[in-house]
């Protein structure tokens, strides 16, 4: 009997598939409701997983970026997206931004810069760019979920719901619509079909989340319309942007934490290109906090 549960759940991937989704959410949306500081310590336990994938993902290729400085910088934004939860402005992180990518980048330029003995090689152009990316890609943008958090549960939570939407909504409109290879130099198995089904699923889901939130989004359903557009547009360009980098170090998945599933970068990926973009909007247009001088 256990060897058939094993067997389902392996082989069978739409089982699989939704029960770690349902296990993922529920956990994910406890996280989020509690939000403050259990939010960042989750999200800095999450990852340091997702760094290590990353630094897996370019080391298959070749390149040996400085896997410290990346988890450093990385926590670094964390910790400052975290400081409203400790009294301090919610707009004093997004100034500190601007001051920790400069450390970050001229920390990495000098610790690689310094890398090379006998038992290290010389860094190289290709270390210092993806050490760069690194921490903006698992450092920078997911931290925004924390500062978007900090604005309101529901503003974060029409950004994961309608992101885990257009995932849905693609992965089944590809299924059973695709034709059209969408970039199949990059991953063979998304299509155009499947592409605007998942579009037009965070469209929708936006705008009934927006609806029964109205008084937070000051009544205007609109909202629902740009944050789905963002998130169909931004959470699909983050799947397609991993799938890059797994392409281009000749990997099938980034880990395999989740099992057949692959690894945490392989589920997260969509979601922190949503949430900086959510972010600004909800902060700019629906707060109206935008400051022009």
């Amino acid at each position: 009997m256990k060897s058939f549960f094993k067997d389902l759940f392996l082989k069978n991937e739409q089982i699989s598939r939704l029960i770690i989704g349902l296990l993922v959410a529920s956990f994910g949306f406890s996280v989020l409701y509690c939000g403050g500081l259990v939010l960042s310590s989750v999200l800095v336990i999450v990852f340091w997983q997702v760094n290590t994938e990353f630094i897996n993902i370019v080391r298959a290729k070749g390149i040996n970026p400085s896997n410290k400085w990346i988890r450093f910088v990385s926590i670094l934004f964390f910790l400052v997206a975290s400081l409203p939860s400790f009294g301090f402005s919610k707009s004093l992180p997004i100034k500190l931004f601007i001051f920790v990518f400069v450390v970050g980048v001229v920390g990495c330029l000098f610790r690689l810069v310094f890398r090379g003995n006998q038992n290290e090689h010389i860094a190289t152009t290709s270390d210092i760019g993806t050490s760069v990316l690194g921490f903006v890609y698992t450092g920078l943008l997911p931290s925004f979920l924390i500062l978007l958090r900090e604005l309101g549960f529901e503003y974060a939570f029409v950004a994961l719901f309608s992101t885990a939407f257009c995932d849905i909504g693609a992965f089944y409109g590809g299924r059973f619509f695709g034709k059209t290879a969408l970039k199949p130099e990059i991953s063979s198995k998304k299509t155009l079909e499947g592409a605007l089904s998942g579009f037009f699923s965070s469209m929708i889901i936006s705008v009934i989340i927006i609806y029964f939130c109205k008084s937070s989004f000051n009544y205007n359903i609109f909202h629902g319309v740009m944050i789905g557009l963002f998130t169909g547009v931004f959470s699909q360009l983050g799947d397609l942007f991993e799938s890059l980098l797994k392409r281009d170090a000749g990997l099938k998945d980034s880990g395999t934490v989740l099992l057949s599933h692959g690894g945490l970068l392989d589920r997260l990926d969509s979601y922190f290109f949503v949430v900086w973009a959510v972010y600004f909007y909800v902060s700019w247009f629906v707060l109206n906090q935008l400051i022009l001088n």
